[in-house]
């Protein structure tokens, strides 16, 4: 893989202060891993919230565990804790937690269900590098937590991703299963069902370089956010996103409700001026390989809520 996916781990580990990191081709790789690194598989359960990309669900899918979908909270988008306990089951394995478009889920009640019930708890946190919960970085509250480093991302590789995690025997059997289950001392003596989730030396040194200047990129995006919400407070029609007290937002993608207009004419009014915007993502359980598997009627309101957002072009880039 070449020196600089080593420092990479090295330096990404370091600013989360987390034991140990593994560099994934992208970061539906390394949720994949982590589901694997921890024996989840066919008879297992794994909690989702419904709204989020659908990469965790599939993951799920894959290990041939059983999704299970938790609603969201209206305002923060992310996992709803009082929608927890009633879906854990002694099948029940680990909670998935996405914290949604720089929003942090609200960690405390996660992770004090997950301690009760013997469950662990996974930390997507593709879209909110830098933000915090209650001053923790996101990614560090978690067993695991994964990271994406896809081309629309806070920093980018064009696609890749990385693994965290504090715990040594989850780890070394990551490291193993990303390898093709390949013995780390014994070329050729596979050890186990693995993989090939590596990231390429190129990529990683891509993310040293962006790595060097992360303040400079979080201020920049931290003052974007700023001027959207000064420019848009006022605008009848729409209505801004709020954060919750024990947030420090990351700002990844400028995120709108509409309350009075079309959220599509919007965008098309907007695609006609060559300003690209984006529709909130559709609900897991609308999927079409997922539909027939959830009751449609439980998920009414965050049906509902997903058709009035949208996004604003929010690059770094951005003049």
């Amino acid at each position: 893989q070449g020196p600089y996916v080593k420092r990479f781990e090295k330096i990404f580990s370091n600013f989360h202060k987390t034991r140990y990191a593994l560099a994934t081709s992208n970061c539906t790789t390394a949720l994949h891993l982590s589901f694997m690194s921890l024996g989840i598989g066919p008879g297992d359960e794994v909690i989702c919230p419904n709204l989020t990309f659908i990469a965790p669900a599939n993951m799920i899918l894959l290990t041939g565990a059983n999704l299970v979908l938790a609603d969201v909270d209206e305002e923060t988008l992310t996992i709803d804790p009082s929608k927890i306990s009633s879906l854990i089951t002694k099948k029940t394995k680990a909670i998935l937690v996405v914290h949604q478009f720089g929003h942090a889920a609200d960690m405390d009640p996660i992770m004090k269900i997950a301690k009760k019930n013997n469950l662990y708890v996974i930390e997507d946190n593709a879209e909110s590098l830098g933000g915090k919960y209650k001053g923790k970085l996101l990614g560090t509250i978690g067993h695991i937590s994964t990271f994406s480093f896809f081309s629309n991302k806070i920093i980018t590789s064009g696609e890749g991703g990385i693994f965290l995690t504090n715990n040594k025997k989850i780890f070394n059997r990551a490291q193993l299963i990303r390898d093709h289950g390949m013995s780390r001392r014994k070329k050729y003596n596979f050890l186990l069902l693995g993989t090939n989730y590596r990231m390429t030396n190129m990529q990683a040194s891509l993310l040293c370089a962006q790595m060097e200047y992360l303040k400079k990129i979080f201020n920049i995006r931290t003052k974007q956010m700023k001027i959207y919400y000064e420019n848009l407070k006022n605008v009848k029609g729409l209505e801004l996103r709020t954060f919750k007290d024990y947030v420090e937002p990351a700002h990844w993608l400028m995120t709108l409700k509409t309350t009075k207009i079309s959220r599509n004419k919007i965008i098309s009014f907007m695609k006609n001026k060559n300003i690209e915007c984006r529709p909130m993502i559709s609900p897991v359980h609308l999927s079409k390989h997922i539909r027939d598997k959830n009751n449609i009627k439980k998920f009414k309101t965050i049906t509902n809520v997903a058709k009035s957002y949208f996004h604003l072009p929010s690059s770094t880039n951005l003049k």
